[in-house]
This record gives C-alpha cells, structure tokens and sequence, in this order.
C-alpha cells in the first residue's frame, strides 16, 4: 500500500518528492529484496546516507599573504613638544604648540616611510599615491633596515594643529580628504623582484579635547601585497590566543579564555565570517556547520 507520504522531514528542512522511499530504500522494486529479515544496522545508516541533505556553502578561496612590513595601530600616538626660546610664537605673542607622531613597526625588509597630512589619496599601477594639497604637510622619507618592534619617531616633521580648521581633524567622505596618512613601503632597490609591490598604509584621524589638547585615533590599515590592496580587519579573540601565558579565567565560557566556547578543551583555531570572532577549534566548527547558521558569540 501507499506506506510513503508526498514529502519528508530531514534535519529541519522539508523535502518534497513524489517517491520519498526512494532516498532511504533505493526505487520501488529493491523492496522485494528486503523480504522479512531484519536490516542490519549498517545497511540503515547506508541507506540513510542517501538522503539529499543540504551541504554547507563552498570555502572561498583563501589566499596566505606574505606581508613584510606592518604599522602596529594601537602604537601610534602623538607626541607634544614643550615650548622653548626656538618655537614659532602665535600672533598674541604665546607659544605655539606643535605635535610629532611617533608609533612602533615590524619590517622584514628595507622600507621607506613618509607621512602625509591632509591627502588625497590614488592608486598607480596597484600602488597608493598620496598628495597634499601643501608640501609643508608632507614630511621627509625616513629609511629604515629590517627589524621587529622599530621605533619610528620624526622630530623634524612637527603639526601645528592652530592652521587647521575643525572639519580637516576627521576625515572627509565627500572630497577623500585623509587628516594623516602613514606609508611604510619596501625599498624595491634592496630586496628581490619577487617582493616588490609591498606597502602598509594607516590612515588616521585627530581628535581635539576639551582642554585644547589633540590624540590621533587610527581609522583604518591597508596592506599592498604585490600590488593588490587589502583591508585589513580585526580578529576578535586573536589576542587571548597569542597569549599563552593568559590564565585561565574564572568563567570558561567568557571571551577572555583561548578555549574552544562549544567543548572548552581544545584551543581556538576557527573564525566566524563575517563577524571575525574567533572562538571555535576545528573539530567544533566542522559539526556546528550542520547544525547551526549562527556565531556563538553574537549570535548573529
């Protein structure tokens, strides 16, 4: 008899079809084959492997850059100069006070560093090129070896935040106008053909407080690898996992731990796209596919 109905139920999605027994059972007539014997288990599960479930949308193709030279933004701050007998004087007669940047970087080759103030920017030929609209606000190029954890520091190059007006301090969407521009770029004459094409750029804002004073704010990085621009982005997470001396926390579930939040054993390994939490180990993120659409940390 009619033993089938016109639609099944697996793993919450529905599926219509007109002969259901065919995806756990083959067609009609394997029936005949199955007589009174009961089905060993193994043949089941083969049988319930036909089923047609929905598989999870295909990896994208992942590309590993090799980045040779990076800005770290939570370094970069502003550094204010005391007034002294050379100092440039306001026309009340105070001293003006005038401001460097100073921030640490990472190079694994030779590179050249300018900073541009209120620029423009474009690329040539894959690269980023930037102009001031005055050349008093772009500062000499700076050359650096390769090294970890440099120290940047330009005394010659000072700002004097008392010619610029309160919109130049943000940045301005409608005339692509960046309040600073840091570029780090690798000296081509030094290293092979192989590399060339490499830049970091931070792009930057001010900010001005009550008291007068000003600290500058990072906005966004950008890394040319050969010749191509990327973004880059935040990892939520990355920095529990690079610390290996980070105790436990009291809660094993909180964001401050470097274990998985679904087993709370094996190390965090897997980041959620497109919110870049990294909370999940592989084995993990591999189940949770099938079962869930949705990160365990936002939920989103």
């Amino acid at each position: 008899g009619n033993y089938f109905a016109s639609h099944f139920f697996m793993g919450g999605e529905k599926f219509d079809t007109p002969h259901p027994e065919g995806y756990l059972f083959g067609e009609n007539m394997d029936l005949n084959f199955l007589g009174n014997r009961p089905v060993q288990a193994k043949e089941l599960l083969a049988f319930l492997f036909q089923f047609p479930y929905v598989t999870p949308a295909p990896h994208e193709p992942v590309k590993t850059l090799r980045s040779l030279v990076n800005i770290r933004k939570d370094s970069l701050r502003l550094v204010r100069y005391k007034d002294d007998v050379d100092s440039p004087t306001e026309e009340n007669g105070k001293q003006k006070v005038l401001y460097s940047l100073e921030f640490t970087f990472d190079a694994d080759a030779r590179v050249a560093i300018t900073i541009y103030c209120q620029a423009t920017e474009e690329f040539v030929g894959g690269m980023a090129v930037y102009s001031t609209k005055n050349p008093s606000l772009q500062s000499e190029t700076v050359h650096y070896k390769r090294g970890v954890s440099q120290q940047f520091s330009l005394p010659s190059f000072k700002i004097d935040f008392s010619d610029w007006k309160d919109d130049e301090l943000n940045f301005d969407l409608d005339r692509g106008v960046f309040p600073v521009v840091i570029r780090a770029v690798v000296d081509e004459g030094d290293v092979v053909v192989e590399v060339t094409g490499h830049a970091h750029v931070l792009l930057a804002a001010f900010e001005k407080h009550v008291d007068g004073s000003f600290s500058v704010k990072p906005l966004k990085q950008k890394q040319i690898v050969d010749r191509v621009s990327y973004l880059l982005q935040e990892i939520y997470g990355i920095e529990n996992k690079n610390n290996q001396e980070t105790k436990p926390s009291d809660d094993e579930n909180s964001d401050n731990s470097n274990e998985c939040v679904v087993c709370l054993s094996d190390l965090r390994d897997t980041l959620i796209l497109p919110c870049r939490h990294l909370c999940l180990c592989n084995s993990c993120a591999d189940t949770l596919r099938y079962q869930a659409n949705n990160c365990p940390i936002c939920r989103l």
